[in-house]
Order: C-alpha cells, then structure tokens, then sequence
C-alpha cells in the first residue's frame, strides 16, 4: 500500500463519515435532572424527545449539536451515537470495536481518547474497556496503514464513548470535550464545590421567578448565584468556554457555529435582578466575587460576608437556596444542632418565601422540624441527595419524620 494511501482513504470517507441532515443524539445528566434537560430541549427545538435514566435522547442537525453544547445548562456531554453491537467476553468486545470503519473519524496524524461506562457482571472494570477498546483501534489502523494514532487523554482529536449495559455496547462520538458542566468562569472553588450543572438544574426545579429575591445563603463558591443570573438573563450556558469536542472533527462548520453563537448572544437579556450570595467565610466569599467577576455579573449579585443566622431579606418573598455543609467532606461538630438552627431561622425570618434544601445528611435534614411539600433525589458528586422545599407559610407545622 503506498504510503498516502491511508489518509486518501480516510479524506474520501470523511464526507460520508457523519449523517447529513438531522440525527440522533444523547445528552447525559445527573440522577434527578433528566425532566429539567428534558425541558431545556423542548425550549431549544429539540425533536423525538426521548427521556432515560441519567439522560434524554433527542434529534437535531449539525447546527442544533452545536447550540445544545452552548447552551443545555444541565448536561453533562453530548454524545452522538455510532453503533451497538453484543460482547459476551473480552474478544468479542475487542472484535466489535475493530471491525468499525474508524478509519472515516479519524486518521494516523490525530489523537484520540476514550472514555468508558460500564453495568455488566461481564465487564467490571472501565480502564480494561477503555484499554481495550483503544488496542482494537489502534491494531485496525496498523494492519491498514502501518501506522497508529496517538492517544491523547486531555486535549483528543477524537473522544469516544463506549456505554456497556449487561453484554450491549454502545459506541458514540463525545462531542463536548470537557464535561459541559465546566462553564470556565470558575477561577477557585471552595472544599466542597457543587457543580455547575447541578447548580443550574436546583435553581430551575426550585421554580424561582427572575422579577423576585433569590437569595443564596451560604453561597460558597457562588455557583447557584451566578447560574441563576445566566438561565435569567438568557446568557448561555458555555459562553466562557474555547472549546468543545466538535471542534476538532474533520466536519467542524466554523461559520455556522459562529452564527449561533452569535444568535444566541444577541437574545442576552438585559434583565434587573435581585440576587443575593452570602456566606460567613471571607476568604470564601472573595472566592465566590472572583468567580461573579469572571462571569462579568459582580455588577448583578449582591455579596455579603456575615452568618446566615445574622441574615435578614429585605423582602418577605422569593426564593431561599441553601447548600449546608452535609458532615462528610466538610467537618462538622453538632451537624443536627445546626439543621435545627436552620429550621428556626426559616421560621423566624424567612415567613413568605420558598426555602430550597439539599443535603446528604438524612438525620440533619429531620432535624429542620420542618414538613417539606416536596422532595427531589439528587447527586451531588457521589453523594446521594435530597432537594427539599419549604413553603414558609405562617404557622408551618413541625414534624417527627420525614
């Protein structure tokens, strides 16, 4: 075979290589958003919405892959899937993966990175797909070519994403790059940061209207504040961002990219807001201001340093959200004592508004004496959480169990 040989066959089959027109993708999130990304979508002009555990499926074009990595404020990746095939054992898995036409995605000169999930008592253990999954590749490019691509863990041409349920393997192209919930206005975070995603995702569950207070009462790093102030005034989720995964595939459209970034800049809203972030850590807080400033909103979120139980809101209406430390990454003496103290100060100055609470410390949480009128599981990093909203009405009951 002549030495060009490879890479002519791979430019051919490159125009061939990703579907024209409109189709399917994935966008994965955390445990208890899928009905939020769901909603985002619809919003955006999704079409055959389909909803699962951890994620939603749904059809677009090339253009519509592009927004949705912009601007899904509860995704996590976009993946566009390839094929599926069975693997009962470690060969087969291997022969599944190399017997694709990888050659249309991906020639010897580029890079690539793959990524893996596994829920299967066949496989139980993702290095060893990932491993082998790269071998296969790199083998059908030797036996082709005589030459094999790099793999390039941070920064690959290629991201590939391989998902095995019991003995179905399921092969996408990642899209996104970088997990979408790294926004890269994020200059410090604190010890127990909340993703950004998450984030994004309480304050829209939390149904907080952006003509009413929303105050963030121990705001750590600012995340809720500032994505609260991005979903109000329609700023998108990835503006911050320089890149994504679809950049550097070989049918990057670069104008039309540039011309829904620019539609979606031009539909910011120049909206007042009433946000407040506090929280009793200064060194903390100027984190958090750092942060609103990278965001260019520190002209938008109000900042104080004082105890939460000092705070007052100037107004008996809004929205209350509170990330609490939960006693496990961050110590906690009385971790009940201080729940309790919680559920007091709602009830003592925050008659009238939403309170929003998530937590992983299920006797802490009893320990509000409060009856939530609604509770959402979610994850926060591997920790399993309750979402719990408190509608503060006068003469709120208090409550044994939960």
């Amino acid at each position: 075979m002549p030495a060009n040989a490879g890479i002519f066959c791979y430019l051919c089959g490159m125009l061939h290589a990703f579907p024209p027109g409109d189709f399917e993708m994935k966008a994965t999130t955390f445990f208890g958003l899928e009905e939020t990304l769901v909603d985002e979508l619809l919003k955006l002009g999704a079409r055959d919405i389909k909803q699962f555990t951890r994620g939603v499926a749904f059809t677009g074009d090339l253009g519509f892959m592009y927004k949705a990595n912009l601007c899904l404020r509860t995704a996590l990746k976009i993946l566009m899937p390839l094929y599926g095939f069975k693997a009962r054992n470690e060969q087969q898995l291997y022969d599944g993966i190399k017997d694709f036409h990888w050659e249309k995605y991906i020639g010897t000169q580029d890079s690539l990175a793959i990524d893996s999930t596994v829920n299967s008592d066949r496989f139980n253990h993702t290095l060893f797909v990932s491993q082998k999954a790269k071998d296969a590749i790199c083998d059908r490019f030797r036996e082709k070519t005589g030459a094999r691509p790099n793999v390039d863990l941070d920064n690959p041409t290629l991201r590939i994403y391989i998902h095995i349920y019991g003995d179905e393997v399921a092969v996408s192209l990642d899209s996104s790059g970088d997990a979408l919930f790294k926004r890269k206005y994020r200059v410090d975070i604190d010890k127990a940061p909340m993703k950004e995603n998450l984030a994004a995702g309480i304050i829209m569950l939390s149904g907080w209207q952006p003509h009413l207070p929303l105050i963030d009462g121990m705001c750590g790093s600012g995340t809720m504040a500032i994505e609260a102030a991005m979903w109000a005034s329609n700023i998108p989720a990835g503006v911050f961002r320089k890149e994504f995964g679809f950049m550097k595939w070989r049918n990057y459209d670069e104008k039309l990219f540039d011309t829904i970034h620019e539609g979606c800049i031009n539909r910011i809203k120049d909206t007042p807001l009433n946000i407040w972030a506090n929280d009793i850590s200064k060194p903390v807080l100027d984190k958090a201001r750092e942060n609103m400033k990278t965001a260019k909103l520190d002209d938008v979120i109000k900042t104080t340093n004082m105890d939460f139980f000092d705070l007052r809101p100037e107004k008996q209406v809004g929205t209350l959200v509170l990330n609490p430390p939960y006693g496990e990454r961050l110590e906690f003496e009385d971790i009940t004592g201080f729940y309790k103290e919680i559920g007091n100060k709602l009830k003592k100055d925050f008659t009238g508004m939403n309170a929003w609470i998530i937590s992983s410390h299920v006797e802490a949480i009893k320990s509000i004496g409060l009856r939530p009128t609604r509770k959402i599981t979610l994850y926060n990093g591997q920790l399993e959480c309750k979402l719990l909203k408190f509608e503060m009405y006068s003469g709120t009951k208090k409550i044994h169990k939960l």
